[in-house]
């Protein structure tokens, strides 16, 4: 009896051992079997802003068909070196930074108009014009570091952040906030929450790797 039970045991262990391992390749499967183009340097970009995990979540509310980089992908470090010498370049009055904008990951469904987009500037609006309502209605303050507009019921969100580089004019970051933007086209049944969070994540990681000395507090959500 003694020894059946520890044949037994022993056929269990193996058995769930199998499953273990079947549940794990299964898992490989499933994300290596999504359906995306082929753009090593643009899936990079946006798993390094976004995280990979994000992504696929964002695959998944856009639903299916091929999932595909719409833009050429400026790496990383190249895109927070290039917002920095913006930002250093900028003197009160200048204007040269209003059509800079970089869109660092644009996704989009093969044969639909379903997008996302994500925009990365300095924005053309001081905090202090945020307050006084001059830079437009539906803004709103999430602490001292702050401001988040929504518009098309929550796919399309703007975020101010103050953001002092390095480097720059005394004045720059009371007047020129950094500015992070994501939106999303045609899918309106996408989750809000997680446009927010990947909102979020992305002015975090800007924050962090531009860097933004004044270390702003950006939410985990926005």
């Amino acid at each position: 009896m003694r020894f059946g039970r520890s044949v037994c045991q022993a056929l269990g262990l193996v058995v769930a051992a199998g499953v273990a391992l079947s549940a794990c390749a299964g898992g490989e499967d499933e994300g290596e079997s999504r359906d995306r183009n082929d753009a090593p340097q643009g899936w990079s970009v946006c798993n390094e802003l976004f995280g990979a995990g994000r992504i696929d979540r964002l695959q998944d509310e856009m639903g299916g068909g091929t999932l595909a980089v719409l833009n050429a992908g400026t790496p990383v470090d190249e895109l927070m070196s290039g917002r920095a010498s913006v930002a250093r370049s900028w003197k009160p009055g200048s204007e040269a930074h209003y059509a800079n904008t970089s869109r660092p990951c644009d996704l989009g469904i093969d044969g639909t108009s379903k997008r996302f987009h994500a925009y990365v500037g300095w924005s053309v609006d001081s905090p202090e014009d945020i307050r006084a309502g001059d830079a437009g209605e539906g803004w709103q303050s999430l602490g001292r570091d702050v401001y988040v507009r929504r518009e098309d019921g929550g796919l399309h969100l703007t975020a101010a952040i103050p953001c002092k580089i390095e480097g720059s004019h005394k004045a720059q970051k009371a007047e020129l906030p950094l500015e992070v933007e994501t939106e999303v086209r045609n899918v309106p049944e996408f989750d809000t929450e997680l446009l927010s969070e990947m909102t979020a994540q992305l002015a975090r990681k800007l924050a962090h790797g531009l860097p933004c000395r004044n270390d702003p507090a950006v939410p985990s959500e926005l």
